[in-house]
């Protein structure tokens, strides 16, 4: 009952007293620059790992255009592209607006040019040009575009959006990692899976009252499977604590 109790009070209520009550002004550090694009660097890392949806994200607190200019501070055109289509087309519904349409349309139009769409990039700019016309690098911008593609395929639909993620990051695991996390580890050659076995985890005191069932996956990389570490009461608890929370 305690466990649950803690797990029931709202943290976020008390740092709000305390900071309107004076008694820890001092002490409260608000969260910075660097902590947002920290939080947008580990959105975008576990949007990759679980393929999770841009659009299904954004329907929640998380505001696109913040997420878009963090991937593009980082040069992460793949995400930037993804996140600030999303973020555009929210503001378009939003009143009142919570962003400048000029600056979605700018780190939109050069994220698509950067993913090899200059003929997007191209149509971007030009409603950037048209609703911003004292835009200090718009009109540059259209003609750069215009001198790119020389008058070729300039007439006609829009060409469908190329938006490829960049493989070659250095990370040779990272395939490897990602498959693993969404349940999609390769299948082990038999003479390997021979060698898999279960084990009871007891290098603490603590656990010898209470050992933990260990479940070898594979070696390379290692995985390992922890079961029962909760009760299946336990587990409601933390679900009936967690579920009126969610998207709020």
């Amino acid at each position: 009952l305690q466990v649950e109790d803690i797990m029931r009070t709202n943290k976020a209520d008390a740092f709000i007293k305390n900071i309107t009550e004076n008694r820890v002004r001092s002490q409260v550090k608000f969260p910075a620059e660097e902590d947002l694009s920290g939080a947008a660097a580990a959105i975008l890392r576990l949007q990759d790992v679980y393929r999770l949806d841009t659009a299904d994200l954004s329907n929640g607190v998380i505001m696109g255009d913040k997420v878009g200019r963090a991937a593009y501070n980082d040069r992460d055109y793949y995400h930037t592209l993804t996140w600030m289509q999303v973020a555009l087309n929210r503001l378009e519904n939003e009143d009142p607006k919570t962003v400048g349409e000029d600056e979605v349309l700018e780190y939109l139009a050069f994220s698509l040019y950067q993913q090899g769409n200059i003929r997007r990039a191209l149509a971007l700019t030009k409603r950037l040009a048209a609703i911003a016309p004292n835009h200090p690098r718009a009109k540059g911008n259209v003609k750069w575009y215009e001198d790119m593609l020389d008058g070729k395929d300039m007439e006609g639909d829009l060409p469908p959006i190329i938006n490829k993620r960049v493989e070659n990051d250095g990370i040779v695991e990272r395939d490897a990692y990602e498959a693993l996390c969404r349940g999609e580890a390769p299948k082990i050659p038999p003479e390997e899976e021979r060698k898999l076995y279960c084990y009871l985890k007891m290098d603490k005191p603590f656990l010898r009252l209470g050992p933990i069932k260990v479940e070898i996956l594979r070696f390379e990389p290692l995985a390992v499977l922890f079961k029962e570490v909760l009760s299946e009461y336990e587990a409601e608890v933390i679900k009936a604590t967690a579920t009126p929370k969610v998207g709020c």
